[in-house]
């Protein structure tokens, strides 16, 4: 077994006419390029903008992730045209993944029989893991079990340090409890995520509603550092989600693997 090194492109898709580009420049030394959106609906690309990109970087020789977020009655139409464009993908088995960060999408891709493999994105790893400071620890092996049922075996997490102890020798191998793999992202730990964003949607009143506001899209331009005297870690913001910036080194590779880590996605701000 070996490291699988990623990429998270986006949420700003490079136009097909300079995807080879791309792949034969900074995307060279990495195995698998991730794409979409996982925090906010608002972003997410355009179906037909995605599935070209996609399928642009599958004839190129990368493998593809496509990231999906939570989303809303809006959202799972959007998703719905998405996974339309995404079956019309020729060589997509084994090279393409779909991520959700959310049951209706989970339920949407299921019903859409895409025939790709489903991961649990960083929003559903509360559901199975705990993190914090120093650990990564599976706190629900039956929701490991159900999300075993689905097809789903690899979760997505990020940890905050580079030591960091885990429980897994000790999870139940019954029921399939035990067999999972996961995808670590650095160098930012999400720490929380909302359903609008913090700076970019206007005030919308107490009783209004942000479905009349339109979104600003001011997180694809910039981020926010938080500064406060309580506060010693360095937060960032961005849309509707805080990070927490990791600053040590990561661990040696034979080290993540014996944590089950088998991926790991370098997620810039861009």
């Amino acid at each position: 077994m070996r490291l699988e090194r990623c990429l998270k492109l986006g949420p700003r898709l490079p136009p097909s006419s300079q995807i080879k580009r791309l792949v034969s420049g900074a995307a060279l030394k990495f195995d698998r390029l991730y794409i979409g959106e996982e925090f906010c609906e608002n972003l997410l690309p355009g179906p037909k903008q995605l599935a070209a990109c996609a399928g642009a970087l599958l004839a190129e020789g990368k493998k593809v992730c496509v990231l999906t977020p939570p989303v809303s009655e809006k959202g799972l139409a959007v998703l719905a045209d998405l996974f339309a464009g995404l079956k019309k993908i020729k060589n997509r088995a084994g090279n393409l993944d779909l991520t959700v960060n959310d049951f209706g999408a989970l339920e949407l891709a299921g019903k859409s029989r895409l025939g790709v493999k489903l991961n649990a994105g960083r929003l559903l790893r509360h559901n199975a893991f705990q993190t914090d400071k120093d650990s990564l620890r599976v706190i629900d092996t039956r929701c490991l079990e159900a999300f075993a049922e689905l097809g789903i075996s690899r979760f997505e997490v990020a940890v905050a340090s580079k030591k960091f102890r885990t429980n897994f020798p000790r999870v139940s191998e019954k029921a399939g409890a035990g067999d999972f793999r996961l995808t670590m992202y650095y160098p930012y730990y999400n720490i929380t995520s909302a359903r609008t964003c913090l700076l970019g949607t206007p005030e919308a009143g107490r009783h209004g509603s942000v479905r009349t506001i339109d979104c600003r899209r001011e997180c694809e331009t910039a981020a926010f550092e938080i500064v406060h005297p309580f506060i010693k870690e360095k937060i960032v913001m961005r849309g509707n989600t805080l990070f927490l910036r990791f600053t040590g080194e990561l661990g040696a590779e034979k080290s993540l693997l014996a944590s089950r880590i088998d991926r790991l996605v370098y997620d810039p701000f861009r």
